[in-house]
């Protein structure tokens, strides 16, 4: 079946690139925008005690608790007489805001909780429509904008809340992403040209792991307008996406050349290509696959976001190495060694050194047992000191200034810096 596929592949290798090739456009330039509609939280069961609370609150009582805190600390008395100005008119103009539900402010009613605990600061909760159109952090970016164009004069302004870390988090892991990849493609380059000693065999590899990471981006993109998918997901995807279509793309591209060396036609090169390694890569690709499904039965979306990423990666990771990978090989044909590096590339008893390290493992297994047990338990070691807990502003670097913001609330407002434990009471009475 598989070597029929590859000569299907290679009957029709121009158009599958083709297509290919569109595909993969379309996918980048959808999939870019996939980022902004991804959400930070997700980490709490919708069928949990808390979530009906929490429901109850929302429906029964209309009071939901506050997505942003907007944090004024002045150097005059908050119940001075411009001070309150500036409080009402920020207040003003974000509840006219769309998507916005309710603001209430300290200066609308004057609990001590919303003051500062030296009296000269105040505090706004804004409470986002969880009905509205407008996404959160669009909210969000327009109440920076109110505050960056009002005056402040020596007044400091700070914002914390779940839509702030959470709009920090999104940005934070962005350029996280941004960061490690600047680092690991490039010195994936290097290793992938020691390994082939050629610059065209050593770009396949990361072609498809590249467009397998779009491909994804495409599919989280589309599914988050079917459901709410975490912006954890990002992560697995990328790093999942090269790993895969780099692991994958290994074994075509080599067994490729292999056929080549030996004598084969580019035709025939390709048949027993996918008929050998094409097949290894889809039980491979299918193991993978079934084993993130189970992350599926959990009610958490962050979870379950994981899933969504890392199924869709596999799966365009296995269809670019067995699919579009020899297509692309099959128009190649003996110019995949271009521009080499060495040339002994094509030798076929190249791999000679790794037999004989594997036959070496397998004359003192136990040796090598206890060494690698005793390397991965070394490396797991930090995780006996992981302390588990809620995602929020300490998942960020100490310089972020969502952490700085959220500092300066929990030092200036004691009762605002965490969430605080709701308890419902029903009963048959009326509460008055």
């Amino acid at each position: 079946m598989f070597e029929r596929l590859g000569a299907g592949v290679y009957r029709w290798r121009l158009l599958v690139f083709i297509s290919s090739l569109i595909g993969v456009v379309l996918c980048a330039i959808v999939g870019f925008g996939v980022i902004p509609k991804l959400d930070s939280g997700g980490f709490n069961d919708p069928g949990s005690d808390s979530a009906a609370v929490e429901k109850i609150l929302q429906e029964d009582f209309d009071s939901p608790g506050a997505d942003l805190i907007v944090a004024l600390k002045g150097t005059v008395s908050a119940d001075d007489l411009a001070f309150a100005a500036l409080g009402k008119l920020i207040a003003d103009e974000i509840s006219a805001l769309a998507g916005v539900k309710r603001v209430n402010s300290y200066w609308l009613t004057p609990s001590p909780a919303l003051k500062s605990t030296d009296g000269n600061g105040g505090v706004l909760l804004v409470t986002y429509d969880p009905a509205s159109v407008v996404a959160g952090s669009v909210i969000t970016d327009e109440i920076r904008g109110i505050i960056g164009t009002v005056d402040l004069g020596s007044t400091a302004v700070y914002l914390g809340g779940s839509a702030a870390v959470s709009q920090a988090i999104t940005g934070q892991i962005s350029s996280d992403l941004a960061r490690s990849e600047s680092i690991a493609i490039p010195l994936t380059i290097i290793l992938l040209l020691i390994v082939f000693g050629s610059m065209v065999a050593a770009g396949m590899p990361l072609l498809v792991g590249l467009a397998s990471i779009l491909g994804s981006f495409f599919v989280l993109y589309l599914l988050t307008y079917l459901t709410d998918v975490s912006v954890f997901a990002l992560n697995l995807v990328t790093g999942l996406g090269l790993g895969l279509g780099i692991d994958y793309s290994l074994l075509v591209v080599s067994r490729f050349r292999e056929e080549l060396a030996s004598g084969k036609e580019v035709s025939a090169a390709v048949a027993r290509t996918v008929a050998s390694a094409g097949r290894t890569v889809v039980f491979s690709g299918l193991t993978v696959a079934l084993t993130l499904a189970a992350l599926l039965f959990f009610p958490q979306f962050f979870l379950r976001s994981f899933a969504f990423g890392g199924i869709s990666v596999v799966a365009f990771a296995v269809f670019g190495a067995v699919i579009v990978l020899p297509a692309v090989l099959g128009l190649l044909g003996p110019r995949i060694n271009l521009l080499r590096i060495r040339r002994s590339i094509d030798k076929p008893n190249r791999g000679a050194r790794w037999a004989t390290l594997a036959q070496a493992i397998m004359r003192r297994p136990w040796p090598v047992v206890i060494g690698c047990t005793a390397v991965l338990m070394l490396l797991a070691w930090p995780a006996v000191g992981a302390k588990y807990g809620q995602i929020d502003e300490r998942a960020l670097p100490k310089s972020n200034i969502a952490v700085l913001d959220s500092a300066a609330i929990t030092n200036n407002f004691p009762g605002l810096g965490r969430a605080p434990i709701e308890v419902m009471m029903p009963g048959e009475l009326s509460a008055e």
